[in-house]
């Protein structure tokens, strides 16, 4: 998707392919009827991973037979934004076990980021925020798991278990608007 990402814009998204959640194989032509093998942080790492490269959700599982979870996944509203409300999506960085994503909201102030680890073990890390273009008053919202994140104007701290991902919005007020 990092490779992809500079040629999208309004005329074209680039397409990730299906997402394998739920309960999968139906009728298939290879292996049996079965739900997902991944981990609730790997499908969290997917749909983060594809509204913040803004690639059409396409559900290649069963919906009336899987999971709730995975449907509460799929629906999430902040979530959804990132997909439907971006712009400039792209990788900003990928270092050791990190990789981030930004993206600018279609309101003029809002920013996302994307964090990511392919690590197998839980991490910390201490995201820059002006690798994102964030400033340093700028409110955190972590979207998955709807709360407020504080930071130290500087850092944002994430802490992510083995193949997570976070996905966060960065907002500040309005131009003309008091910042308190």
């Amino acid at each position: 998707m990092a490779r992809w990402a500079p040629w999208q814009g309004e005329r074209g998204r680039a397409d990730a392919d299906m997402l394998p959640l739920g309960r999968i194989g139906i009728r298939a032509e290879r292996g049996e009827d079965r739900l997902c093998r991944l981990t609730r942080a790997e499908q969290i790492s997917l749909l983060t991973l594809w509204p913040v490269s803004r690639s059409p959700l396409m559900m290649g599982g069963d919906l009336p037979t899987g999971p709730r979870d995975t449907v509460e996944l799929l629906t999430h509203e902040e979530a959804l934004d990132v997909l439907f409300h971006s712009r400039d999506n792209r990788e900003v960085l990928r270092e050791d076990d990190l990789v981030l994503w930004s993206a600018r909201g279609t309101d003029g102030h809002t920013r996302y980021a994307a964090v990511f680890s392919p690590a197998d073990a839980p991490r910390r890390f201490a995201v820059p925020l002006g690798s994102v273009g964030a400033r340093p008053d700028d409110r955190a919202r972590e979207l998955w798991t709807r709360t407020d994140t504080p930071h130290d104007g500087r850092h944002l701290h994430v802490g992510l278990p083995a193949h997570g991902a976070a996905l966060y919005r960065l907002i500040g007020a309005r131009p003309g608007a008091s910042r308190g």
